[in-house]
């Protein structure tokens, strides 16, 4: 497992000046980077560590930024929108007003709760917001509400059991 990094910007030129400058300060790659609505930039870097966490203490404080530490492989392929696409009994829908929120609680609920996710959208379309679907059977899907409205700012969330069989498609 590596370690990724996040950062939002509300003015896109900065966003893109500032991954320059990251890209020339530490050794990284590039897992994602783009506009999301209206108007906003962010990234997401893949590294060790201590490059990851080097290159966002030169952020400024003004942006959002976060680290995770040993990110679960789940995260990665759900950004590459590689994951698992079957749902099980429940489901649990988890909206942030962040894409480093929202990911910083994806990849803490992965970890410490038995579900698996069903979908992620990071901000593109949905005014720089982000959200996520998680499929588990009911006890995991309420362990993982537990979880996001403890410990994040979490905007909304719901829960289905028993979800319509073609709910998938809308999601």
């Amino acid at each position: 497992m590596g370690s990724i990094g996040v950062a939002e910007f509300f003015s896109i030129a900065e966003g893109i000046e500032t991954l320059d400058k990251f890209l020339k300060g530490v050794d990284v790659d590039v897992y994602r980077a783009g506009t999301t609505c209206p108007g906003k930039y962010y990234f997401i870097v893949l590294g060790d560590t201590e490059s990851i966490n080097t290159g966002l203490n030169s952020l400024s404080n003004e942006q959002k930024k976060i680290a995770i530490s040993g990110v679960s492989e789940d995260i990665l392929k759900a950004i590459k929108n590689q994951n698992s696409k079957e749902i099980k009994s429940s489901i649990g829908i988890f909206e942030f007003l962040s894409i480093s929120e929202s990911l910083y609680s994806l990849d803490s609920v992965i970890k410490k709760t038995d579900v698996e996710i069903v979908k992620l959208v990071l901000g593109y379309g949905i005014a720089g917001k982000s959200y996520y679907v998680v499929t588990g059977n009911i006890d995991s899907i309420e362990e993982a509400i537990i979880l996001v409205t403890k410990s994040y700012k979490v905007k909304n969330y719901r829960k289905i059991n028993n979800p319509s069989n073609g709910i998938l498609r809308y999601i």
